[in-house]
């Protein structure tokens, strides 16, 4: 009985020694399963990384946009190195907030494909500037300075004769009459409708305008009737070119032509 109980163990113990063999085997065969797949999971990763660090935009369309070029907008958004970069512009536009662009309120980045964008710009809206301590202060139809830089921004005039004090920016302009923002949007407005530019626009204690373009010298007065002085204005112009006076249109009337308001001629 002794013997075959021996007999036994050694038998068991010879099949314990193969089993463990083919354990060894699973095992070492697993691990480096799991390790082909470990380095095919970096390998995936390394390439993910690679094509999302060289994929960069190529196509750029700016809509809204009258200060700047299409081109001066993508150089302004676009300033820094890897702004232009998909991947990290996608992840900057979402989770940060946009750069602050002189003259414009705010601009949209809009995706139509990882290599193109559309971006649209919506500009602040610049009535005039006074100039202040060697600056131009822009400010918008409701009297607040929006923008202090030393450039002149081509189309908008400079507004003389106004009383402040000192000025803040992103602070209503601390004018003496709050009124005058009214009067200088309607003029502003009504010279942009008819396509007139000029270089200053001066206002005395009154409130009464009077525009300089170029050599022309125009007195319009006040407010009144203000839209109906400029369409004439824009008649009478052509007929002044090359001349250098004052034109007086202060007093407006609809059955009035255009030769019966005063031209003073000035010395060349």
């Amino acid at each position: 009985m002794k013997r075959n109980i021996k007999n036994f163990n050694r038998d068991r113990d010879y099949f314990d020694s193969d089993d463990m063999d083919d354990y060894d085997d699973r095992y070492y065969k697993k691990k480096k399963e799991r390790h082909l797949m470990l380095w095919g999971m970096v390998m995936v990763v390394l390439l993910t990384a690679i094509v999302l660090a060289s994929a960069r935009i190529k196509n750029f369309k700016v809509i809204g946009n009258t200060r700047y070029s299409s081109e001066e907008v993508v150089d302004l958004i676009f300033s820094d190195r890897w702004d232009t970069n998909s991947f990290y512009c996608f992840v900057k536009d979402s989770t940060q907030e946009h750069k602050q662009v002189p003259f414009i309120q705010r601009y949209d980045i809009d995706w139509e494909s990882p290599l193109s964008v559309v971006i649209t710009v919506y500009e602040k809206n610049i009535v005039g500037y006074v100039d202040y301590m060697s600056s131009h202060m822009y400010f918008d139809k409701d009297g607040i300075v929006v923008e202090s830089t030393g450039d002149k921004l081509e189309g908008i005039p400079m507004i003389t004769g106004l009383s402040f004090g000192s000025i803040v920016l992103y602070k209503e302009l601390p004018v003496q009459n709050p009124l005058i923002f009214r009067d200088i949007l309607n003029l502003t407005g009504a010279l942009s409708d008819n396509g007139i530019k000029c270089n200053e626009i001066a206002y005395d204690n009154l409130l009464n305008a009077r525009l300089y373009i170029d050599d022309i010298e125009v007195y319009l007065g006040g407010n009144e009737n203000m839209e109906m002085k400029i369409f004439t204005l824009k008649d009478i112009l052509p007929k002044l070119n090359g001349l250098k006076g004052e034109l007086n249109l202060s007093v407006y009337s609809e059955s009035s032509d255009h030769e019966s308001y005063i031209f003073k001629t000035k010395k060349q």
